[in-house]
This record gives C-alpha cells, structure tokens and sequence, in this order.
C-alpha cells in the first residue's frame, strides 16, 4: 500500500484531480453579478440583427422585437417564448405557448436567463423562401468548462513535472 501512495501516476492523478476542482471552484466564485439587459432584436428577411446574443446566468433580459419588411416572428426555444411584430409598429404581441395564453400587446418581452447553455431563436411565422434559416441564438454564460479545463491542464502540467523532475541520486520512487 505504501508503494502504491508513492507512485508517480498517482500522484499526477491526483494533481489533475485538485486542478479540476479548482477550476470548479473559480468558476462558482467569479461568476458576474446578474445585470438588466435591454436588446433590440431587428428582424429583416431572412435574418435577426443581432444574429448571436451573449448574456451571463441570471441576467435579467428586456427584449423588443422590430420587423423592417413584413411580419415576422420570434420564437426562443429553452424559454417557451413566443411573439410576432408587424413593420413600423412599436409594439408586438407576445405569449408562453406552454401555458395556452393568448398573444398579448407588450412593448417588450423580460425573463431571466437562468438555463446555461445555446439557445435558438427562430421566425415563427413564414416570411418566404428562405424563412428555415431565418435564426439566431442565445448564449448564456458562465462557461463552466473553460474554467475546469484551465483548472485540468494546470494540473497535469503539475504532475507532468513530478513525473519527470529528476530524483536525487541513489532514491528511486
């Protein structure tokens, strides 16, 4: 047993294994405070404006929606968030398809981002030819795997120099 808590691959196990743990915990500690964020979202055929939305866990989003061509719709998967907007109107109508309401005249659509992860966001209503690829999406943050991964590779670079570092003559592990 002895022999085996001496070994060198145990001990770059272990190194790797406190290096993920700390990535872990740096990644739960510095996380950015929840913050309101206000996003236009402009749709034209056959695009969103802006295509890619990057907010952090628990952030607080304010969306408006605004057609510049015809109508268009809005339809955010992971949320069950749907709407429609209609050309130089300030207004769009809005509901949570899961829950069977009607639309309804909002000025704009408010939910938390609580759901880490890439979201789609998609025209519900066709709007021509190229309406399928009509698409944006929703990126939440905090990435939990850059900080694990960081935290991993420190420690295997850790271990990698137990491994290697040369032992004092005449002892051998």
């Amino acid at each position: 047993m002895k022999r085996l808590l001496n070994s060198r691959h145990l001990r770059i196990g272990l190194m790797v294994l406190l290096g993920g743990m700390g990535g872990l915990l740096f990644a739960t500690i510095h996380r950015a405070p929840p913050q309101d964020r206000s996003v236009i979202i402009t749709a034209h055929k056959y695009a969103f404006d802006p295509p890619v939305l990057r907010v952090n866990r628990g952030d607080r989003i304010h969306v408006r929606l605004v057609a510049k061509d015809n109508t268009h719709g809005f339809y955010l998967e992971g949320y069950d968030l749907e709407a429609k907007a209609r050309p130089e109107n300030d207004t769009f109508w809005a509901r949570h398809p899961s829950q069977g309401g009607d639309y309804k005249e909002v000025e704009e659509i408010s939910f938390v981002a609580s759901r880490p992860g890439k979201f789609r966001y998609r025209c519900s209503i066709t709007c021509g030819y190229m309406h399928p690829f009509m698409q944006g999406e929703l990126i939440v943050r905090p990435n939990y795997l850059y900080s694990t991964s960081v935290g991993l590779s420190l420690g295997l670079a850790l271990g990698m120099l137990l491994l290697f570092r040369p032992s004092p003559r005449g002892v051998q592990s």
